[in-house]
């Protein structure tokens, strides 16, 4: 009873936490390569080499260029992957994948010829809906014709993982695609095992979460990264507010104008009456 107790106090801290998703990923090779593989749609026996290219000093807080990209990794030797997660509402998410894509990509030494550019993969998980008109669990963009659909390159792709949207995954959805999702919105670490108790490669990952989350020296990273997200969905909150009250002060405004119009033609109506009235006295 007191350990269970014990478990219930302890702070959670999941991989939808920035520093921990990168802290994990780091240690952990072999969940590194099923989320590759799982969000590449490729089997884990191609996953050949997975290199972290942005590693982070465990105990150090992340600052300035460092804290640009969540992971940024070497595939194969072959091409590159840019996982970012987003776990709190940015309006300039699109301009800013675009952005963090290029830089990635826009990798050659002087001199070195354009075709020794890798393919390069911004993948961003997200827990709200990017385009709420085209709500979509996994998607994925391209650079091709409008017309005939057909691609200018293989060398760009956007990936858009939205936990928001997991109940409306297609059937056909990669049941390890599920999991992952599951797995980035787990509370409890108790919840995070059930979820991976069945894939031996990924059981390491719940007691590296374990062991960061008890680290002295991390946790006011990791408790820094929790609070930076409050913020953050406070401001969203009231933008929202704002929004929302705003939109209520227009409708108040144009209503009463419509009734201000009334009024008016009404009062110009009963002037009319009343100058024809004394006309015909």
């Amino acid at each position: 009873m007191a350990k269970e107790t014990e478990n219930k106090e302890k702070k959670f801290y999941g991989l939808n936490n920035d520093y921990m998703f990168r802290a994990v990923m780091q240690i952990d090779k072999e969940a590194l390569s099923h989320l590759v593989a799982t969000l590449m749609g490729i089997d884990i026996e191609e996953v050949i080499s997975c290199d972290i290219e942005n590693p982070i000093v465990l105990g150090q807080s992340i600052e300035g260029k460092e804290g640009i990209l969540d992971i940024l990794l070497l595939l194969n030797n072959n091409r590159r992957l840019n996982i970012e997660l987003q776990m709190y509402y940015d309006m300039n998410w699109t301009d800013r994948s675009l952005f963090y894509w290029s830089k990635v990509f826009l990798r050659l030494d002087s001199g070195e010829d354009y075709d020794l550019l890798l393919p390069t993969i911004h993948i961003g998980i997200m827990d709200y809906t990017l385009f709420p008109k085209y709500p979509e669990f996994y998607s994925e963009y391209r650079v091709m014709n409008i017309k005939n659909h057909n691609l200018y390159t293989d060398k760009f792709g956007i990936m858009i993982l939205d936990l928001s949207q997991i109940n409306n995954a297609p059937k056909d959805t990669n049941p390890e695609l599920i999991r992952w999702a599951k797995i980035f919105m787990a509370e409890t670490l108790d919840e995070l095992k059930e979820l991976v108790e069945d894939r031996k490669e990924l059981m390491n990952m719940v007691s590296t979460v374990e062991k960061l989350s008890e680290d002295t020296n991390i946790k006011w990273i990791l408790e820094a990264q929790e609070d930076h997200k409050r913020r953050m969905n406070g401001i969203k909150r009231r933008e929202e507010e704002y929004k929302k009250n705003k939109a209520e002060i227009a409708k108040l405004t144009k209503e009463n104008k419509e009734k201000d119009k009334q009024l008016a033609e009404q009062q110009a109506l009963i002037e009319k009456l009343q100058k024809e009235l004394e006309a015909k006295k």
